[in-house]
């Protein structure tokens, strides 16, 4: 009866944690940003003039649920996050000339607020 008491404790404590990272998942833009992978290989190739497959795609997706995690990419976040070189001129000719996409205006002056930008992730707490 003690092990069947045990494994439910055991299996609560596991169901909490997962709720506790699925909502640290959602304070950050680390899920929105992953929409941004299909990108890579343009920034990766200078000489690219078109998007890759997925990539407006996934921009429009950015824009559609955090637009304010394309602060990642002003900020230097993002390249400093993932080793990629992300230039922001570069960056804003994807979205705006290649993809035709336009973010609300007020999510790139909301960048500087470091209250209104979700982190990038968040690491767990150590464990004892």
């Amino acid at each position: 009866m003690a092990s069947k008491a045990m494994a439910t404790i055991l299996l609560l404590l596991a169901v909490a944690a997962a709720i506790a990272m699925a909502d640290a998942a959602k304070r950050t833009c680390v899920s929105s940003l992953l929409d941004l992978s299909p990108c890579l290989a343009f920034f990766k190739d200078a000489g690219a003039t078109a998007a890759p497959a997925g990539c407006c795609a996934g921009l429009q997706t950015i824009i559609d649920t955090q637009p304010v995690c394309l602060c990642h990419i002003v900020n230097h976040t993002l390249e400093r996050a993932i080793g990629v070189d992300i230039p922001i001129d570069r960056a804003f000719t994807l979205l705006g000339d290649i993809c035709r996409l336009a973010p609300p205006q007020e999510v790139f002056t909301s960048c500087g607020n470091k209250g209104k930008v979700p982190p990038l992730y968040v690491c767990p707490a150590p464990s004892a």
